[in-house]
């Protein structure tokens, strides 16, 4: 009876031993067989694939940025997977977020490069305040039912005489302003054709919009161009009249505690202030910068022409050459002139030079406006601590200001041996000449204490 039993125990063995060995792999994903697609987020073959981070550039290729120490993966664009190797049938879903939900999500478009400066911002050396726009709003018209008050007509040449096909502009040859509006209306009567000669006489009539008046006439002459004959020069000219020197004109006015001095610009070039001041110079105005077309700018020669003067002791003060519309436009230049000026000590008011009336209608100011610029730029010197006052020649300070005005803050320009100028000035600009350590001529002027 045991052996039967024995025989039995030992078939049982042999199977389990057949059924151990069996050629037949495990089916895929047992036992943490190699074979396994299974990948943990942030893991890839070997453990490396990073995770993903939202694209760095706008447009190609998008960088995918992986923890420290490792190096980014460049993928191709959306639809290329990034995980080329794994086999699609056992590539599970988790893969598939990390690589395209940041497509999906991210607006790319909108985030702007990081080492580009926005293209609207100012040269690093003027700030957005110092660059006004070069077109002001236009003003609107002034009816004041009140107002019986005509336009000016301030300049005008009465006969033109142009060569046949030359151009014709009527404001080259009048100016005018009203007290209250800032667009008056030029009509005219009559027609200039300078494709013919003859004679045209054009009436003109100036008119606010209140109704009120003023009118003028101009002959204008088309002729044929005359042929060139040149200057009868003599043999022996006479010699050029002697300038101006500077020891002659502060003799003549240094008088009763009244000091002779100059004022310079870019046009008198680099200047030798020991030399001016050893002449006897007393003072110097020096132009800071200016208005023009639309642009402020800063005299080439301002920051030398200041440290050199002060250097060789002289008084000096500074003046701002304007070609503003109106306050508005003189309150934003201000910027740009304290800026430049960088609380500098000065011996005078900051000058306000407007000087372009012959164009004056064409800046669209009235009368009002013009004022109230000066009293703008005034304001904004005291702001800032300092004083302003006035620049003009006698014949315009005259027409645009009453002449007991400004509290004698004027600088006045009149080039004659004797002014006839009835109203208050600390300042005279008389006329030009010659001083040691200036190349050319250049401006004289007599303080007033």
């Amino acid at each position: 009876m045991k052996k039967p039993l024995s025989l039995l125990c030992l078939a049982a063995l042999f199977l389990l031993v057949s059924c151990a060995a069996s050629p037949f792999p495990p089916p895929p994903g047992a036992n943490g067989d190699p074979g396994t697609a299974v990948l943990s987020p942030g893991e890839g073959p070997g453990g490396t694939l990073p995770p993903v981070a939202p694209p760095e550039t706008e447009t190609g290729a998008l960088t995918v940025t992986g923890p420290a120490g490792t190096a980014p993966v460049e993928t191709e664009p959306p639809e290329t997977k990034p995980v080329e190797t794994d086999p699609p049938e056992t590539e599970p879903p988790v893969t598939e977020p990390p690589v395209t939900e940041p497509v999906e999500t991210e607006p790319v478009e909108t985030e702007p490069p990081v080492t580009e400066p926005p293209e609207t911002d100012p040269p690093e050396t003027e700030p957005p305040v110092t660059e006004p726009p070069a077109v002001f709003p236009e003003r609107k018209p002034v009816t004041d039912p009140e107002d019986k008050t005509a336009p000016v007509i301030f300049y005008l040449i009465p006969t033109v005489t142009l060569e046949r096909g030359s151009r014709f502009n009527l404001h080259r040859y009048i100016a005018y302003y009203d007290d209250l509006d800032p667009d008056v209306q030029l009509l005219v009567d009559g027609e200039v054709d300078t494709a013919l000669t003859g004679e045209t006489t054009l009436s003109l009539t100036v008119r606010d919009h209140g109704g009120n008046e003023a009118s003028a006439r101009v002959k204008v002459r088309v002729t044929d161009p005359e042929p060139y004959v040149p200057p009868d020069v003599p043999d022996d000219p006479p010699p050029p009249p002697e300038p101006c020197r500077f020891s002659d004109f502060a003799a003549l006015y240094e008088k009763d505690g009244a000091e002779a001095g100059i004022d310079v610009s870019r046009w008198q070039g680099a200047i030798d202030f020991e030399r001016v001041a050893a002449a006897g110079c007393r003072f110097a105005v020096i132009r800071l910068g200016g208005y023009v077309e639309g642009e402020p700018f800063t005299d080439p020669y301002f920051e030398e022409n200041y440290k050199n003067a002060k250097a060789a002791g002289l008084k000096v003060g500074v003046y701002w050459y304007s070609e503003e519309n109106g306050p508005a436009c003189a309150r934003q230049n201000a910027e740009y002139l304290y800026r430049v000026l960088d609380g500098r000590e000065l011996d005078f008011p900051v000058f306000f030079d407007w000087e372009d009336f012959a164009w004056f209608e064409t800046y669209k100011m009235s009368l009002r406006d013009f004022r109230e610029m000066f009293y703008a730029f005034r304001e904004e010197a005291e702001a800032r601590g300092y004083r302003a006052a006035l620049y003009s020649s006698k014949y315009y300070l005259g027409l645009f200001w009453p002449e007991t005005a400004e509290g004698g803050s004027v600088w006045l320009a009149h080039y004659v041996d004797e002014t006839t100028y009835t109203g208050d000035y600390f300042l005279w600009q008389q006329g030009l000449g010659r001083i040691d350590g200036i190349g050319g001529d250049v401006d004289f002027d007599v303080l007033y204490p």
